[in-house]
C-alpha cells in the first residue's frame, strides 16, 4: 500500500490527497507540520472523554432500572440522549466552524493550482471530496464511544427494544445524521452567502459570521451537560421542539427503536427533512460555485481603502502624544478590525467564557442566598469574563498576522522597545476598563446601589493584579512573533485550566463576603493592592531591558541570559 501511494495516480486522486493532507493547516502557523503536535496532544485527551462518564451513568441507570415504573427510566434515557445528540452536533458544528475557510478552496489554493492545467471544477470536487473525508473521520472518533458504550451502559429492563442491535444502531445513526446535519447546514450557509453577497462583502461578513458561530458553537457545547429531565420536558412542547434541531435527531432515534409516540415520529420526519435539505442545498451550492468563486476570491481579497479620517488622528494626537505608542495601538487595533482569523480565536474566548458564566448563573440560584444573590451575579459575571479575556489576549497576541514583515520592528526596537510595551499596556487597560467596568457599571448602581462602587473598587484591584501576573513574562509584540503549536503538553494546558476554574469559586466567595463585611473588604482589598504593586514594580523595572522576541522555538537545553541588544 505505501509503494501504491508514492506514486501519482493522476490529477483527481493527486488534487484529493493535497487537500486530505493540508486540511488542518493554517496561516496562523509558520510550517507544514506545526499542527500535528498540539493535534495529537489534543486527540489524547479527546479520544477518552466518554469513559469518564461511564462509572456515573452506569449507576445512574441501574438505580431507575430498579424502580417498579419506567417513567423515570424513560425520561432519564432521553435526556441523556439528547444531551449526547447536542454535545455532538455542537462539537462538529465548533470543528466546521473553526475550519471556515477551508470548506471552500481558499485564494492560496489558486495562487498555487491556478497555473497547472486544471480545471476549477477539478479543484471543486477535489476539495469536496477531501471534506467528506476529513469530516467522517472527525465523526467517527468523536463518536465512536458515545454509540458504543452508551446503549450497553443505560440497558435496562424498561428499555422500549430489547435488542442491543437496534439500540447501536439507532445510536450510530441518529448521531451521525446529526453530526452530518450541522456539518452540510454550515457548507450550505457559507455557499448561500457565497452566492448573494458581492465579492468584497463576502469577507467581512463571513468573517464575523465565523467567529459568531464559533462562540454560539462553544456555548452550546458548554450547556449541553445542563440538559436534564426539566429540560427535555420543556425542549419537546411542539412551539419549541420546532426550533431544536437535537430534539429532532431525538425523535430520530425514539423512531428507530420502535418508539410508538406520534410525537417521535412527526420529529423522526421533520429530522430526515432537514438532513435532505441541508445536503442537497450544500452540494447545489458548492456545484454552482466553482466558476464565480475564483473571482470572489481574488476580488474580495483586495480590500479598498477607508479613507482619511482626520479626526481620528487628532483624538489620537490629544490622548497618546507618543508616536512610537500610537504606531503599537493603530497595529493592534487595524489588526484585530481586519483579520478574521485573530476575531474568531477571540470571540471562541469570549463564547467559552459566556457559556461557563451562564451555567454557573444557572448553578448559583441554589447555591447563594437570595440577598446575595444578585452581587454574586455580578462578581461572578466579572471575574469570568476577566479571566477569559486576559488569557485569550495573550494567546491572541502570540499568533502573528504577517510574519515576514516583522523586520520593521526588529531594526527600530532597540529605540522603541519601551513605548511598545507601555502601549500595549495601554490598550488592553483602556479596553479592560470600558468593557468591565463602565459598560456595566450603571446596571451595577441600579442593582446593587452603593455596593456597585465597593465592588468596582475591588475588581478593579483584582483585575490589575491579573494582568500584571498573566503578562509577567511577557516578552513579545502583538502579532509579530511565530507561533509554535504545541509547545506546552496539551495536558499541562488541562492542569492549568481546572485549575483556574477550580479558584474562581473560592476568589467569588471572598468577594461576596467582603462586599458584606467592611473589615473582610479592607483586608482583601489592601492584599489585592499590594501584591499589584510589586508585581507592577518589577515587571516595569525589566521592561527596557529583555529583548523582544521574534521567532517561538523549542526551549532551549541551555538558557542564555537575554542580554540588551
Amino acid at each position: 500500500m505505501r509503494e501504491w501511494l508514492r506514486d501519482t495516480h493522476g490529477p483527481n486522486f493527486e488534487l484529493l490527497r493535497h487537500f486530505v493532507r493540508r486540511f488542518f493547516e493554517s496561516e496562523l502557523t509558520t510550517s507544514p507540520d506545526q499542527w500535528k503536535a498540539s493535534s495529537i496532544g489534543l486527540f489524547s485527551l479527546m479520544l477518552p472523554w466518554f469513559p469518564v462518564f461511564a462509572q456515573p451513568l452506569k449507576f445512574k441507570y441501574a438505580h431507575f432500572s430498579s424502580l417498579p415504573t419506567p417513567g423515570p427510566y424513560q425520561m432519564a434515557v432521553r435526556a441523556d440522549e439528547l444531551w449526547l445528540l447536542t454535545l455532538m452536533m455542537s462539537a462538529i458544528g465548533l470543528v466546521t466552524a473553526l475550519k471556515w475557510q477551508s470548506l471552500f478552496p481558499s485564494l492560496r489554493d489558486y495562487q498555487v493550482l491556478g497555473p497547472l492545467p486544471l480545471r476549477p471544477r477539478q479543484i471543486f470536487q477535489a476539495k469536496f471530496f477531501a471534506l467528506l473525508i476529513v469530516s467522517t473521520a472527525v465523526i467517527v472518533v468523536l463518536n465512536l464511544f458515545p454509540a458504543l458504550d452508551f446503549p450497553m451502559l443505560s440497558a435496562s429492563r424498561w428499555q422500549i427494544n430489547p435488542s442491543m442491535a437496534d439500540h447501536l444502531k439507532a445510536m450510530a445513526i441518529a448521531v451521525a445524521a446529526a453530526c452530518y446535519f450541522f456539518l452540510f447546514g454550515l457548507l450550505a450557509l457559507q455557499g448561500v452567502l457565497l452566492n448573494l453577497l458581492p465579492p468584497r462583502s463576502f469577507g467581512r461578513v463571513t468573517g464575523y459570521l465565523q467567529g459568531l458561530l464559533v462562540a454560539v458553537m462553544l456555548i452550546l457545547l458548554v450547556l449541553s451537560f445542563s440538559i436534564d429531565t426539566r429540560y427535555l420536558a420543556t425542549a419537546l412542547r411542539p412551539q419549541i421542539s420546532a426550533w431544536l434541531p437535537p430534539v429532532w435527531f431525538l425523535g430520530l432515534q425514539q423512531h428507530l427503536l420502535g418508539d410508538p409516540d406520534p410525537v417521535m415520529s412527526a420529529l423522526a420526519g421533520r429530522a430526515q427533512m432537514a438532513l435532505l435539505v441541508s445536503i442537497a442545498l450544500a452540494v447545489v451550492c458548492y456545484t454552482v460555485s466553482y466558476q464565480r468563486h475564483r473571482k470572489l476570491m481574488v476580488e474580495g481579497s483586495t480590500g479598498s481603502s477607508s479613507g482619511d479620517r482626520k479626526w481620528t488622528g487628532v483624538l489620537l494626537d490629544w490622548l497618546v502624544p507618543n508616536p512610537r505608542q500610537q504606531a503599537i495601538l493603530v497595529f493592534v487595533t487595524k489588526t484585530l478590525a481586519r483579520s478574521s482569523q485573530h476575531r474568531t480565536i477571540l470571540m471562541g474566548y469570549g463564547g467559552f467564557g459566556v457559556a461557563i458564566l451562564i451555567s454557573g448563573i444557572l448553578g448559583m440560584q441554589e447555591a447563594v442566598a437570595k440577598p446575595n444573590r444578585t452581587a454574586a451575579c455580578f462578581v461572578y459575571a466579572h471575574v469570568i469574563l476577566l479571566t477569559f479575556l486576559l488569557i485569550g489576549m495573550r494567546h491572541l497576541f502570540t499568533i502573528p498576522v504577517e510574519l515576514k514583515a516583522n523586520w520593521t520592528f526588529q531594526i527600530t526596537e532597540r529605540q522603541g522597545r519601551l513605548d511598545w510595551m507601555h502601549a500595549v499596556d495601554r490598550f488592553m487597560l483602556f479596553w479592560g476598563a470600558v468593557l468591565m467596568l463602565a459598560i456595566p457599571l450603571p446596571f451595577e448602581i441600579k442593582l446593587l446601589g452603593w455596593r456597585a462602587a465597593a465592588e468596582t473598587i475591588l475588581f478593579a484591584a483584582f483585575a490589575l493584579l491579573c494582568y500584571e501576573w498573566i503578562f509577567t513574562d511577557w516578552q513579545k509584540l502583538p502579532f509579530t512573533c511565530s507561533h509554535l503549536p504545541g509547545k506546552i503538553p496539551a495536558w499541562i494546558l488541562t492542569l492549568w485550566g481546572i485549575g483556574i476554574l477550580g479558584s474562581i469559586p473560592l476568589v467569588n466567595g471572598l468577594f461576596v463576603i467582603s462586599l458584606y463585611q467592611p473589615i473582610a473588604y479592607i483586608v482583601i482589598l489592601a492584599v489585592l493592592v499590594a501584591i499589584w504593586l510589586g508585581l507592577y514594580s518589577t515587571r516595569r523595572a525589566g521592561l527596557g531591558d529583555l529583548r523582544l522576541m521574534y521567532d517561538d522555538l523549542p526551549d532551549p537545553a541551555i538558557h542564555g541570559l537575554n542580554l540588551m541588544r
